[in-house]
């Protein structure tokens, strides 16, 4: 068994990625066509939750045993969503989707909900010190389940028609579980082999889809338990890649998933002037996503890192020189 990575780099988080990505593509584009239980295979939510799981992995993992530069690391975060996710409103409001906003619309709920976490986790870290992240975990299901079922939901049983106030708060738990699989990544122990997790994991977001459109049961009650089953599965893939290697195909799928997510809704609406066919719009979709990616997305990307080590790099000098002049 290879040891698992010191660097900040794990493999099998993109492979989720990829995964997550696809099934919102497919569920938005392919699902309401399928025939009878069939629609139920592809998931928009619980996919989502996932991401939110992976995303507070991937914050917390590189300060797990070090201090945080709040300022560089603000700025490295939103220069990596902000731009991209801009870029992609004014594309839907040129194509007149008016339901693509960050105020009541979709997709971008959630980029707005992760903006909300990277301005928290300042704040969290240290209160994750002193408390620990179970207790953490533990106040955010009371905070989600107290707002999901004090304000109940829509007839659709989303977990995201709270607006841009209270979105965050009822995907917060899984997002703090993604920093707590983050710090005790070297620790926790899974039975079972991926594919058990894999198979669980897609059964459960059919089933509890199907239990959202034809039962009481909706997103907004489920979303927190199924991040647990969630948080195993990207487990079993970092696990199962650190042993065996990453699938190369999902992970460089999973590398351009933010356009994959912001921009699908966007190039299908397109592909539909032109052609109606569902799988051929889903197909040509998929194509047209690659610019963006290639001359947006990856670019502020880039940018981000240079803007974080830039910042970092003057913050350290300026202490260093800070304490030259106290020691003089």
């Amino acid at each position: 068994m290879r040891s698992l990575p010191s660097s900040n780099r794990i493999e099998g988080l993109d492979t989720v990625r990829a995964v997550a990505a696809l099934s919102v593509v497919f569920a938005h584009l392919l699902g309401p066509v399928m025939p009878g239980i069939s629609r139920y295979i592809f998931t928009g939510h619980p996919a989502v939750i996932a991401f939110f799981v992976v995303s507070g992995f991937c914050i917390h993992y590189p300060y797990r045993f070090r201090g945080l530069q709040v300022a560089p690391f603000l700025a490295g975060r939103f220069i990596r969503i902000v731009p991209p996710a801009t870029a992609a409103f004014i594309l839907a409001q040129a194509m007149g989707m008016r339901t693509y906003n960050p105020i009541d619309g979709y997709i971008l709920w959630s980029v707005v909900c992760e903006a909300v976490y990277y301005c928290l986790y300042p704040l969290i870290l240290p209160i994750s010190r002193r408390i620990g992240w179970p207790v953490l975990i533990a106040l955010s299901v009371v905070a989600s389940y107290g707002v999901a079922i004090g304000l109940g939901s829509d007839q659709y049983g989303n977990a995201m028609k709270y607006g841009p106030q209270l979105n965050w708060v009822v995907g917060l738990p899984a997002w703090l579980l993604g920093c707590y699989l983050a710090e005790n990544l070297d620790r926790l122990k899974l039975p079972g082999s991926v594919w058990g997790w894999r198979v669980a994991t897609a059964a459960s977001a059919s089933a509890l889809y199907w239990a959202t459109t034809n039962t009481g049961a909706g997103f907004y009650l489920t979303m927190v338990p199924f991040s647990v089953l969630a948080g195993c599965w990207i487990l079993a893939e970092i696990r199962t890649a650190t042993d065996r290697g990453p699938i190369s195909s999902l992970e460089k799928i999973g590398a351009a998933c933010f356009s994959i997510y912001l921009v699908h809704t966007i190039a299908a609406a397109a592909v539909e002037l032109i052609v109606t066919a569902p799988i051929i719009v889903c197909a040509l979709s998929l194509a047209l996503i690659y610019p963006f990616y290639r001359w947006i997305e990856k670019p502020c990307h880039a940018a981000a890192r240079r803007a974080k080590v830039t910042m970092e790099q003057l913050e350290i000098r300026r202490r260093l020189e800070e304490s030259v002049d106290f020691g003089g």
